[in-house]
């Protein structure tokens, strides 16, 4: 038997299924789909490339890509992003795919500090392969050939348009930000659009200390602590992870969990990542060991994301967004 026939039953119905958006456990290596306000975020450009696997272990499950260039617009006090990121799950393939184009401005209320609104734009597709699953009414029989009685959806795609801010505080070693995500809240349903995508909203921040080197120019070892809260709909989650980078090399571990929440898991995931940097080139793996109730038997996540910045020559100052080191 398929393991998500219900699943499946609830989002092609428009129920009460609550959808929520894929997770990256190196989210810092994936910005703009952190928030908007992270366009532009370095001296020039880049291109970001992420792979998620999520729960190896059972059949169909989870799996998220994601792929991004940005640019620093440094005498425009602007940043420009194009961002394109697809999940998809479960033997009918259940897919959503959400490309679009984000902008952030750079404000400097008081010296030291910045302040970087951010705005992105973009279309949603929900996609299913109706033909491979399978449902109950199929079940009573040794021949899963038989059609089902529920009917398929007149359309294996549909597409919204969506729109998401956030708002970027930081100065040389501290960050701290928020997103909300979802604002026009797109359709999920095949059959009517009462299933809506739920808002996210989202916390994130960190402390950087610099042992060896220099901010505005090359950070040779440093310590960063860092936080990422979200919350959607009923669904709240918390990562807590430290990392030490010591060129080129790059340590991470992080919890995942609420550990003071009585109706929420406490403990989900502690996963580790190792990175490498060379010059313009950044690498990084991750891997999540289940500790929920879901247990080893899910197989854990692995995650892998590689960023290249490419050169410019600029003589104009620039701060860049003090995040964790890859």
């Amino acid at each position: 038997m398929k393991k998500f026939i219900i699943f499946f039953i609830f989002i092609l119905l428009g129920l009460s299924a609550r959808p929520q958006d894929p997770n990256f456990t190196q989210f810092y290596s994936c910005p703009l789909f952190l928030g908007p306000s992270f366009a532009g975020g370095i001296a020039g450009h880049r291109t970001v490339v992420n792979y998620r696997n999520q729960w190896i272990g059972i059949k169909d499950a989870y799996q998220t890509a994601s792929l991004s260039w940005d640019h620093n617009f440094i005498n425009f006090h602007s940043g420009l992003g194009l961002s394109i990121i697809r999940d998809q799950a479960g033997a009918g393939n259940l897919g959503n795919t959400r490309g679009g184009i984000l902008y952030s401005y750079d404000i400097t209320p008081i010296p030291e500090w910045h302040l970087r609104p951010g705005l992105g734009f973009y279309l949603v597709q929900t996609s299913i392969d109706f033909s491979s699953l399978i449902f109950g009414d199929q079940l009573t029989s040794d021949n899963s050939s038989i059609p089902t009685t529920i009917a398929p959806p007149n359309k294996s795609s549909i597409y919204d348009i969506d729109v998401s801010s956030s708002l970027l505080v930081y100065s040389d070693n501290v960050w701290i930000g928020t997103t909300w995500d979802h604002m026009l809240r797109p359709t999920t349903s095949f059959y009517n659009d009462q299933s809506r995508l739920p808002f996210k909203f989202s916390v994130y921040g960190g402390l950087r200390r610099v042992i060896r080197g220099f901010v505005l120019s090359k950070i040779e070892e440093s310590i960063t602590g860092a936080f990422y809260y979200r919350k959607q709909a009923d669904f709240q989650q918390l990562d807590l992870g430290l990392y030490w980078f010591s060129e080129p090399i790059s340590f991470g571990v992080w919890y995942r969990g609420l550990p003071i929440s009585k109706t929420y898991k406490k403990f989900d995931a502690i996963a580790f990542m190792v990175g490498y940097k060379f010059e313009q080139v950044s690498f990084a793996y991750s891997y999540d060991f289940t500790v929920s109730k879901l247990g080893f038997n899910s197989g854990g996540s692995h995650e892998i994301s590689f960023i290249y910045e490419f050169k410019v020559n600029t003589r104009k100052r620039w701060k860049p967004i003090p995040c964790p080191t890859f």
